[in-house]
């Protein structure tokens, strides 16, 4: 495979070791390094600990470096998808607001009626361009000639049902 394939899978390997056993090495060596030292000596780690040293300090700072970084991973994806999540509120919104007439027409018995699914043509311009925004989607891919049902989505929906000047 070669040294980059080697080092890929190494890196893959590391990505994929579990947090709490090594949340439990952390915590271990740690309690073990920073104890008093009648509490190491009671539990009778002295030797252990003084041969050994090195190598639990060199365990702490590995598990704690690596929960740090799986920590910091958790919190960009977070505020990444966060940040996407509100992006795209802002491009639908926008998508909404820029409805042109036909488009417009073709969402008010959604609205107006209430209707959770409306049959339209594959031919239609207009629908088939909200479907391409994800405004609407196909309920059926089953029909009767070139009529589906369409729904709306959810948000949609929920933005225009609560700004309905939107489709005026």
């Amino acid at each position: 495979m070669g040294m980059i394939g080697d080092a890929a899978e190494g890196i893959k390997a590391v990505g994929q070791i579990a947090v709490k056993p090594l949340l439990a090495i952390a915590f271990a060596s740690g309690a073990l390094l920073y104890a008093p030292a009648h509490l190491v000596d009671a539990a009778g780690l002295v030797d252990f600990l003084t041969k050994y040293r090195m190598w639990v300090g060199v365990a702490l700072l590995a598990s704690c470096a690596y929960l740090l970084a799986h920590g910091l991973t958790w919190i960009f994806n977070v505020l990444g998808s966060w940040l996407g999540d509100a992006r795209m509120r802002k491009v639908r919104r926008k998508w909404l607001t820029t409805l042109t007439p036909d488009e417009k027409a073709v969402l008010v018995p959604y609205i107006r009626n209430q209707a959770a699914s409306i049959d339209y043509s594959l031919n239609d311009g207009a629908v088939r361009g909200l479907e391409g925004k994800g405004v609407l989607y196909r309920a059926s891919s089953v029909s009767y000639g070139l009529n589906f049902p369409f729904n709306m989505q959810p948000w949609a929906r929920e933005i225009l049902v609560a700004e309905p000047e939107l489709l005026m």
